[in-house]
């Protein structure tokens, strides 16, 4: 058997120096005024505009393909003599003869995904030929920002935003750039003008909504989201072209990210995938793996991978990084650069060269650090670099398959069932997926509150992430907690001038003083991990929420309050406390969440308390085992190119530690919490490889279904609240059935969902409810995400801090019942009739028409018959089982015959009506009869 190659050690860099994140890279035509590609879009052919000219036939489009291969090869002299020559044979009669400048923008347009350096190579011989060619200069601030060639990049997108021939799209794309370089206002101006005279057009609210977000722009966030929205929702993503970033920070629903990212995937890499080169027999030798990213320099995910490489087994596994990024020379580079056997600078190559040399060093298993992000190479993964391909750290959640095997999680971010929404498999760590590095650090002293420049004797809340994380409904629940802590002040990692001022309005629209916000100036990595200890509390946004931020904060000794998610982007921070024992801290509702955050802000005992036991705790939880995460992921490698090799498809894994308890299992709990449950597993299959080449440490075993075990000597349901819970699928008329019985007198709590159809004015649905269940089950999958015991805690935690204060504000006993609603009610009726004194009212409807109204509201399919199906079967096999008691009806005697529904309801529910209520309760259910048709009277 031929042995691979050998691979050099650290090999000298070339001159050509790429970025890291990028905005999404506008393209360009020929002339001053054609329009950009809107970001994140396939690149626009361009050639359609050039006439072919050539006396010999050939086409214009073959004389791009020609400038375009010579210029990927460093041949720029004859790329522009084969342009030059198209433009010399143009017919004279031909109108619109094109210009040499223009063609070089063109054939730039073929390489600007997949191979950037020959492309700016191109656009800057444009430029040069023709300085007004607005075209060129949108192009080269695209590819110079991409090539880390950042002031460069500034210059060229203010040409463009400066130029008085520039288009509004053109504008919008560089405005895009200029965000990024901390020209805020002249990017929102620029870009919110543009978009006006444009139209507000669907292609282009992503990349203002980029700029918005990351000036605070609020008002202008929700507006561009609610527009992106009703496309995703109409079927519209692919006309939207939203960055799948841009995405993540503004909606909450799993499924339409994935959507988004899906076709992202197939804009923005094009065209069919190769073939997997085979798995090659190891006999003996070391599994080969490699590292794709555009970060390896003092950046966060080298400080979070820096883990796994320095703890990779060098016995069993050799460790290459190919970099599509830049040396920054900086200790983090030296440092990750020193536990490899060698790095490869990729950054001005091709995709398809990119793919070339790393199949020529016979990499087994490759993972892609960027995913969907600015400046990601996931072209370089279309060719098949490796056998086996893996998505891991720089992107929560799904990359649309297509050219990946396998995404990385736990269960806690992609809990069981939300897979079924994945392209790929998922591997599931265990208990958290982000493997976090600070073992070998010593936790800084902390620097006074003077010298921060924070006022003394006052809590601090501290928020580190980006501002871009941040939008209406986040600093609306921020400011009641600054209204409830008056003399509580809040600490941002600074912004800029204009979003400062964004903020200072947003405070003042919502009576807090703006001088009580802080902005906190950037700073080194240690300076910044000292600085932490400064802080009471931390809060996290929604829903992006905070990664390394929150794993800071945790091994700077700070409890974070995070609101648990609904996407893998907003469940991270969820799974980090969660592993760290913090669970109290998870939050299934925006009023749990403030009134968490305002109880340790006035209790400085409580927080004491907490925050010691972070400090006693941290080190010992399992987030910052980097080793025994390490242990998993050689696992996982090792399984997944087993299977390659046995020609079995690739599966979804989740590990556990065998045996005892680790030390991580074993952690001590928070006050006030309860212990994380250990992470599910998924059975192997039968004709899987042996285990007995996975690494010790880490095995893969059948699930086993979770126990409730309640000390019998304290009941935490002995006073229940009465609950009258009205059950049924979406569509099913259960808003119609609730908001009779709100009419009716029955206290229904608000805010309500609201919903996409006039004729559902309202719910009657309680989002803090909507929100619970959400939390603990998908609508994707209609099944169960959490276990049963974490259902019951979490139902209690919303009986106690939620419903109770309502109810007793109400009146208590003398209010009666409190009304809840939600489909995915039906799949915890055990539990809910544990915790609350619930009588259900199970509304019905014919399967057909419950999916003619959800295609009449563009929803999802759980949300039609199919969803039904599984509600009414777990509605009618408990009801068959338990003494709960419940009530049916139909939903079209209810319309038909109101009155009596309101009786018979009213009786079920213990309800007095009075005749004022009564009347109103038959006119929120009632419909218009149908008039009859008018005679037709003739002349």
């Amino acid at each position: 058997m031929t042995r691979p190659p050998p691979i050099p050690s650290k090999p000298k860099r070339p001159a050509a120096k790429p970025a890291g994140k990028q905005a999404a890279k506008p393209a360009a035509k020929t002339s001053a005024k054609a329009p950009a590609s809107a970001p994140g879009s396939a690149p626009a052919p361009g050639a359609a505009t050039v006439p072919a000219g050539n006396p010999k036939g050939v086409t214009v489009n073959q004389i791009l393909d020609a400038a375009a291969n010579f210029a990927a090869k460093k041949k720029l002299p004859e790329a522009i003599k084969v342009l030059q020559q198209a433009v010399d044979h143009f017919p004279p009669e031909r109108p619109n003869k094109p210009t040499l400048a223009g063609l070089l923008v063109q054939a730039a347009t073929r390489l600007r995904m997949h191979h950037p350096a020959g492309a700016a190579d191109l656009a800057k011989e444009a430029v040069e030929r023709d300085p007004e060619l607005t075209a060129g200069w949108i192009m080269l601030s695209g590819l110079w920002d991409r090539l880390g060639e950042l002031p460069q990049a500034k210059v060229a997108a203010k040409k463009v935003v400066e130029s008085p021939t520039a288009a509004p799209d053109q504008v919008i794309a560089a405005a895009n750039l200029l965000v990024r370089y901390r020209e805020d206002q002249l990017a929102i101006d620029s870009a919110r003008k543009a978009f006006e005279e444009m139209g507000r057009p669907l292609a282009w609210a992503s990349a203002v909504m980029y700029i918005a977000q990351k000036v605070a722009d609020f008002p202008f966030i929700d507006q561009l989201g609610a527009q992106l929205r009703k496309a995703h929702q109409e079927g519209q993503s692919a006309e939207a072209r939203e960055s799948p970033r841009t995405n993540l920070l503004w909606c909450e629903d799993e499924k339409m990210n994935i959507q988004v990212v899906n076709v992202w995937s197939e804009q923005s890499i094009p065209g069919p995938i190769s073939e997997a080169p085979p798995a090659r027999p190891l006999d003996g030798r070391k599994l080969r793996i490699g590292y794709l990213s555009s970060d390896f320099r003092d950046h966060p995910t080298s400080r979070l991978i820096n883990g796994v490489l320095r703890h990779h087994d060098r016995t069993k596994f050799e460790v290459f990084l190919y970099d599509s990024g830049w040396d920054d020379g900086s200790d983090m580079r030296k440092e990750i650069v020193s536990h490899v056997d060698g790095i490869f600078p990729v950054a001005s190559l091709s995709d398809q060269e990119g793919a070339k040399l790393i199949r020529s060093h016979n990499i087994d298993v490759l993972i892609e650090l960027n995913g969907p992000t600015r400046a990601n190479r996931m072209g370089v993964l279309k060719y098949r670099a490796a056998p086996i391909q893996i998505d891991y750290l720089g992107w929560p959640g799904s990359v649309g398959g297509r050219v990946v095997d396998y995404v990385v999680g736990d269960s806690y971010c992609v809990p069981e069932g939300v897979e079924a929404l994945y392209a790929e498999k998922v591997i599931r760590l265990h208990k958290i997926y982000q493997v976090n590095d600070y073992l070998a650090l010593k936790v800084p002293e902390v620097p006074s509150r003077a010298q921060l420049g924070l006022p003394e004797g006052v809590p601090v809340i501290g928020m580190f992430n980006a501002i871009n994380k941040v939008h209406g409904e986040v600093w609306d629940t921020w400011m009641k907690i600054m209204k409830a802590v008056p003399n509580a002040v809040l600490w941002l990692l600074d912004p800029g001038p204009v979003a400062r001022r964004n903020i200072a309005k947003a405070c003042a629209m919502r009576g807090v003083d703006p001088k009580r916000v802080l902005a906190a100036p950037a700073v080194k990595q240690e300076a910044h991990l000292a600085r932490l200890g400064a802080c009471d509390i931390m809060v996290d946004p929604w829903p992006y929420g905070g990664h390394t931020s929150t794993s800071d904060a945790l091994f700077a000794g700070v409890p974070v309050v995070a609101v648990a998610g609904t996407n893998f982007a907003s469940r991270v921070s969820g799974g980090l406390l969660r592993a760290a024992g913090l669970e109290a801290l998870v939050q299934p509702t925006l009023e749990g969440y403030v009134r968490t955050a305002v109880r340790l802000l006035r209790d400085p005992k409580e927080l004491e308390r907490v925050r010691a036991f972070i400090r006693d705790n941290i080190r010992k939880a399992d987030i910052f085992d980097a080793q025994g995460k390490t242990r998993q992921f050689e696992a996982a490698y090792v399984d997944a190119f087993q299977r390659a090799l046995a020609g079995l498809p690739p599966r979804h894994m989740t590990f556990r530690r065998p045996g005892k308890k680790s030390e991580a299992q074993t952690a001590a709990t928070a006050p006030g919490t309860a212990a994380a449950p250990a992470a599910a597993q998924v059975a192997a299959p039968a004709q899987a490889p042996s285990a007995g080449a996975t690494p010790s440490g880490v095995v893969a075993a059948a699930e086993q279904p979770a126990t409730v075990a309640d000390n019998p000597a304290v009941n935490p349901d002995a006073k229940r609240i009465p609950v009258v819970l009205v059950c049924g699928p979406w569509s099913s008329g259960t808003s119609a059935v609730a908001g009779m019985l709100a009419k009716a007198g029955l206290f229904a709590p608000g805010p309500y969902l609201a919903v996409n159809d006039p004729k559902t004015p309202a719910t009657y649905e309680m989002k803090a409810f909507q929100q619970l269940m959400k939390s603990l089950a998908s609508e994707a999958t209609m099944e169960l995400t959490a276990t049963p015991k974490q259902i019951l805690q979490a139902l209690r935690d919303f009986r106690d801090n939620t419903l109770q204060p309502l109810w007793e504000k109400e009146g208590g006993v003398s209010a009666g019942p409190v009304l809840l609603k939600h489909a995915l009610s039906a799949l915890m009726l055990p539990q809910l009739s544990q915790v609350f004194d619930v009588k259900v009212v199970s509304v019905v409807r014919p399967l057909d028409a419950i999916e003619a109204t959800r295609v009449r509201r563009s929803w999802m399919p759980t949300m039609g018959s199919a969803g039904a199906r599984v509600v009414y079967r777990n509605v009618f096999e408990y009801f068959v089982a338990a003494t709960t008691p419940f009530i049916t009806v139909r939903y079209s005697e209810v319309i038909a015959n109101p009155a009596k529904a309101v009786d018979e309801l009213a009786s079920f529910c213990g309800l007095q009506v009075t005749a004022a209520r009564k009347k109103e309760a038959i006119a929120f259910v009632a419909r218009p009869q149908p008039q009859a048709p008018r005679p037709v009277v003739t002349a």
